[in-house]
């Protein structure tokens, strides 16, 4: 009887023993990098998951589930309580000029001048030790007149410096006198897929695509330390505004070197889609030289940027016919057809892909019928147009039969309501800016801003992709309505669908697991706010790779 109650006992010692063990192994939490809870949390996954909580470790999401379930789960020394606030996939910028935009910070901003006069003082308030003096921004669109200015008023006020203005859109500049003297400029210079527009005779000053080179090449180039100090003021009002990855149009090597150091010295952490500037060097050394795309971690180098046409402020866009406003112009293409293909050829032997500017309905169609050309048939190359501002009826099925990504800006569309109709008339201008009609093609849609020609908040891009609307609230009921897109395509078209735009799309775009933790957290919800209050949204945090980068 000892025994048996002996034998008893040890057995209940043991069930103690085991169930002390689970209740051990229960409680004892996993250590993570970072815990993110009490909050909303938009996965844009493909069934639009929501969760409350998620765990990153090694810069990489590993788990997401409601509070209870990821706090029992894990322990972190960097616990996040977002408070009931609102967490997204980091915003992509799907088309801009990010080393321009900081650049840009020491010229003058000519973007608030409301008539050329005001042109003149603003720039007479910049002191400057250099020759030159750089403005940019003004738009004759916004002036009462809206004539295009020449350069008189510049000879006048500026008779020993060099004076270059840049046009809001960045195709066409104003140059005084001394700087169109120091580029060896005459009367008889031509230049083909450009303008230099001549009065009387005499060349104004005003220069238009192609011919703005014969400026621009004679302006200094910044040093390596002024590039520097542009990228990381960059960057700083990137994270500001929630964005982690930037698609960059137009980089030269040189520029991609100083952003790779930077990348290194972890001095610049966010992520740099490289489109490359179409240049006889970027091609001698990244397709003769390298041969194929590079992808690092916040570096990816495997597209090159092209131009198609001009703007459609600038009258540069092609046109299929006049425009409405200039009888006799029909603006012109920058590529010539032949060489282009073969520069197309090249790309995709070498798995490049081809990022072409076009705004023009004639310039898109150009573009499409190249592409088909070369692409043939139905693939995965990820070839795209960025802008695709006017197309065709006609020509729009060759973004589905060739797999083509339109890449666009919504604030295009917004900002450029009140002059686009003089320049096409009512009925032209149904076929521009049709972003549902573009995404309607392959069901997906890229979305960016081209700041600095556009303000850079991408809650901008949002709000003009699903109210048509610019951030004054103008037009009222919203232009061209029937070509907006739902909260939930504009969303997607900042995160999932740009990242996939850009070959990365298993590794961010989404909050999922094993993808990297980029992150906005926002003081609203913009899928379900009220349109009146979505531009009062604030950025609260900027996580990259599970690094918080910026706080309010």
């Amino acid at each position: 009887m000892m025994l048996q109650n002996l034998e008893t006992e040890k057995n209940k010692f043991s069930l103690l023993f085991v169930i002390s063990l689970l209740i051990s192994s229960c409680i004892t939490k996993t250590e993570v990098d970072l815990i993110i809870h009490n909050g909303t949390i938009y996965t844009v996954n493909d069934n639009n998951d929501v969760f409350e909580s998620m765990v990153v470790q090694d810069g990489k999401i590993i788990d997401l589930g409601k509070n209870n379930q990821i706090l029992n789960k894990y322990k972190s020394e960097n616990t996040l309580d977002i408070e009931g606030k609102y967490a997204y996939p980091g915003f992509i910028d799907a088309h801009c000029h990010f080393l321009q935009y900081g650049l840009q910070q020491d010229m003058v901003d000519l973007s608030d001048a409301e008539s050329y006069s005001d042109v003149i003082k603003l720039l007479k308030t910049k002191e400057s030790n250099s020759n030159w003096l750089i403005g940019y921004g003004w738009d004759q669109n916004k002036w009462e007149n809206s004539v295009w200015p020449d350069n008189k008023e510049l000879n006048l006020h500026f008779k020993n410096k060099n004076i270059v203005i840049y046009r809001i859109d960045g195709h066409a500049l104003l140059a005084n006198q001394n700087a169109i003297i120091n580029a060896n400029i005459n009367v008889d210079t031509v230049i083909s897929g450009g303008h230099i527009q001549k009065i009387d005779g005499k060349i104004s000053g005003l220069f238009i695509d192609n011919a703005m080179d014969l400026i621009i090449d004679k302006i200094p180039e910044p040093d390596e330390n002024s590039k520097k100090n542009a990228l990381l003021k960059a960057q700083r009002d990137c994270f500001s505004l929630g964005l982690t990855t930037v698609d960059v149009a137009g980089l030269n090597k040189n520029d991609i070197d100083l952003i790779d150091r930077l990348h290194s010295s972890e001095e610049l952490k966010i992520k740099i889609y490289a489109m490359l500037s179409d240049s006889e060097s970027n091609f001698e050394y990244y397709i003769d030289k390298i041969g194929q795309p590079i992808k690092k971690e916040r570096l990816n180098i495997r597209s090159y940027k092209f131009f198609a046409d001009g703007s459609l402020g600038s009258r540069g866009a092609c046109l299929l016919k006049p425009y409405n406003d200039q009888k006799y112009n029909t603006g012109f293409m920058l590529q010539e057809k032949t060489n282009f293909e073969k520069k197309l050829t090249i790309l995709k032997a070498h798995g490049f892909q081809a990022c072409t500017h076009a705004i023009g309905d004639s310039a898109n169609r150009s573009i499409l019928n190249s592409y088909s050309k070369i692409l043939k048939e139905s693939n995965d190359l990820r070839w795209r147009i960025e802008h695709a501002q006017c197309v065709s009826n006609k020509d729009i099925v060759n973004f589905k039969n060739y797999n083509i990504i339109p890449s666009v800006q919504p604030t295009h569309a917004t900002s450029d309501f009140n002059w686009a109709v003089k320049r096409l008339g009512r009925k032209r201008i149904l076929d521009c800016y049709k972003y549902y009609s573009l995404f309607n093609q392959n069901k997906l849609i890229a979305l960016g801003t081209d700041f600095p020609v556009e303000e850079i908040n991408p809650i901008h891009t949002f709000y003009a992709a699903v109210f048509r609307k610019n951030y004054l609230d103008k037009p009222i009921g919203g232009f061209q309505k029937e070509e907006s897109l739902n909260s939930s395509q504009a969303i997607r078209g900042m995160t999932i669908w740009a990242a996939l735009a850009n070959f990365e799309e298993n590794e961010k775009g989404s909050l999922e697991i094993g993808k990297y933790a980029d992150i906005v957290i926002l003081s609203r919800d913009i899928i379900t706010e009220n349109e009146k209050n979505v531009l009062n949204t604030k950025v609260l945090k900027t996580i990259v790779n599970g690094e918080i980068v910026y706080r309010n």
